[in-house]
């Protein structure tokens, strides 16, 4: 596909039948597209060649490393699949086309790889309805209705309703003879990003901007460093509310459509909005970086979405890289954390005290300063003395500094500047713990106003899908029962290391099972203890004795208390736990 006739290759497939735009029929992919309305104008569209960095998914002497895997169940030949559309963890919808026909379908997702049930969505209105984002409380899509003009896709306030989604109303930055789609917002649901064909109709679509306050802004054009001479479609914005995912023909591209990342300032972003100020708007974005191969083929990528916050290491999309001439040839892509222990071998102990971190190379002096904290048990307040601790570099975990701490608990490390980092602590008697800051020069020698507790008793809250013990949800939950971005294995991996660094000292450990309160207390009791034993057959594939690991079980006998204002269901997310206590010989 040459990039000059975008619009009549990939384009019209997502914008004129999944991206809502009733102008076009389309034909088989491996001839030209029909056009029923006139042509666009040809787009002065020369991107460069892409040369830089790849993602590295190499699995050689790795215990953790990334890997790219089609999604079982949305790989299907005769449906082009187009995006994920992760609402809430529970309210999750996919956009695809088939037969010339927009398909929005919910969805529940068992593993990365893998669609456990897939539930075709039913609504009244006539029209077509896809690309859902926002939460489940507001959520917006594209939307064109069946009485529309040709092509006049908008974005819409919508409702969603068990499986079920109903339009409201079009929102502002929707404009009457244009096609909005593709909308994105950012997590706390103030700023709305979307792909558009107006104004620069020579260059194809490109991104806008809008700001929600007591009501919605009209639409800025993102500017020059995003927008090319090219087509941009599909924005992210990711959870961290500061970098947004896009697909380009433009920029510096590997071939095709490639997905590219940009860091933006959403404080820089809503001050040039409110002060209708294009050009701030347009500083307020930093240049995009295609993020590389092997996501990124000379074919098509497009729709980045994520659950998480780390883009870098969970990103699903849509690809026709597998068939690219072929009618139906997209299909969703994951590239997701792999681990070499799923092929249950057990690593050497050494190996796995190693691997739970790695030395950081090539540190600036320039750029480290010395900090000083304290590290104390959490149930009685006392200092710990001994304990290790160690400064990592954010979000790779790798060591920047390590330390004891001495007999009154306090201790001085070494951390980076201006990036965040990671001070881990962990001793033989109790568990570890991680707090996460970024310093500046003048924290130089600071002591750090809150101690680091590390606790006796260690809830692991690996969430499990109701009545199931083996086959867990890829990220823990936190105390208060929110997911978190650490995967399960990561949390067992850092377990591992922990216990095998003091096994000298540990007579024991004990693992109790707890579940919510559904079902008989005899079932809650067996499912507690499978869980447990869940977690140790895990430990000890890593090289965990068996001798040191107990299993048992609470059921819902120790269930914590509800809290004022707490949802049902989040109170049941935090009565599943698995709790470690060690017994010091």
């Amino acid at each position: 596909m040459t990039k000059n006739h975008s619009f009549y290759g990939i384009l019209l497939a997502i914008m004129c039948i999944c991206a809502l735009d009733s102008c076009t029929i389309l034909m088989e992919h491996s001839v030209s597209k029909e056009l029923i309305c006139p042509p666009p104008p040809t787009q002065n569209c020369y991107p460069k060649r892409y040369i830089g960095n790849s993602i590295d998914t190499s699995s050689i002497d790795k215990e953790r490393f990334l890997k790219i895997d089609r999604v079982n169940g949305l790989d299907n030949t005769i449906i082009d699949e187009w995006n994920i559309s992760f609402l809430d963890r529970d309210n999750i919808w996919t956009t695809a086309s088939a037969g010339g026909q927009q398909v929005l379908r919910k969805i529940k997702i068992e593993q990365e790889t893998e669609i456990k049930e897939i539930i075709p969505q039913q609504h009244e209105e006539s029209g077509a309805i896809g690309f859902l984002t926002g939460n489940s409380k507001y959520t917006l899509g594209a939307y064109l209705p069946g009485t529309a003009y040709p092509g006049d896709a908008g974005i819409y306030l919508t409702q969603s309703k068990s499986d079920e989604i109903s339009i409201k109303e079009e929102i502002s930055p929707s404009e009457l003879l244009h096609w909005d789609s593709h909308p994105s917002l950012s997590a706390n649901g103030k700023i709305l990003i979307f792909s558009s064909d107006r104004d620069n109709v020579t260059k194809g679509t490109e991104l806008y901007v809008a700001l929600k306050g007591e009501k919605w802004s009209k639409a800025y054009n993102c500017g020059r460093f995003i927008n090319s001479h090219c087509d941009e479609l599909s924005p992210f914005i990711t959870k961290s509310g500061h970098t947004i995912l896009f697909s380009s023909s433009g920029h510096s591209t590997i071939g095709g459509y490639d997905i590219f990342s940009a860091e933006f300032n959403p404080e820089l972003l809503e001050k040039g909005i409110l002060a209708n100020d294009s050009l701030m708007i347009e500083n307020a974005f930093g240049r995009p970086e295609n993020i590389g191969s092997p996501v990124n083929t000379i074919y098509d990528e497009l729709f980045p979405s994520s659950p998480s916050s780390r883009t870098d290491t969970l990103l699903y999309y849509s690809s026709n890289q597998y068939a690219p001439n072929q009618n139906y040839a997209f299909d969703m892509f994951v590239l997701h954390p792999a681990y070499s222990y799923d092929s249950l071998l057990v690593i050497a102990k050494a190996d796995i005290i190693k691997s739970a971190f790695k030395r950081a190379d090539k540190l600036d002096p320039r750029e480290l300063i010395t900090v000083e904290g304290k590290i104390v048990d959490e149930k009685n307040k006392k200092p710990v003395r001994g304990a290790e601790v160690t400064s990592l570099t954010y979000p790779n975990n790798e060591i920047i500094d390590q330390q004891i701490t001495d007999t009154v608990g306090n201790y001085k490390i070494k951390v980076q500047i201006d990036k965040p980092v990671q001070i881990t602590a962990e001793s033989d008697k109790l568990f570890f713990n991680t707090i996460t800051k970024t310093f500046s020069a003048k924290d130089s020698n600071s002591f750090l106003s809150e101690p680091l507790t590390l606790p006796a008793i260690l809830s692991m809250r690996i969430n499990f899908p109701l009545g199931e013990y083996q086959k867990p949800y890829t990220y823990l939950l936190d105390s208060n029962g929110f997911e978190t971005t650490i995967h399960w294995k990561d949390a067992i991996l850092r377990l591992a290391s922990n216990l095998l660094k003091f096994e000298k000292n540990i007579g024991s450990v004990s693992l109790t099972g707890h579940t919510d309160d559904i079902g008989s207390d005899a079932f809650n009791m067996d499912l507690g203890k499978k869980r447990a034993n869940f977690i140790i057959q895990t430990l000890v594939k890593l090289g965990v004795p068996s001798t040191l690991l107990q299993a048992e079980s609470q059921g819902e006998h120790v269930l914590p208390s509800k809290r004022s204002g707490e949802s049902l269901d989040l109170f049941r997310k935090r009565c599943r736990r698995v709790e470690l206590i060690k017994e010091i010989k």
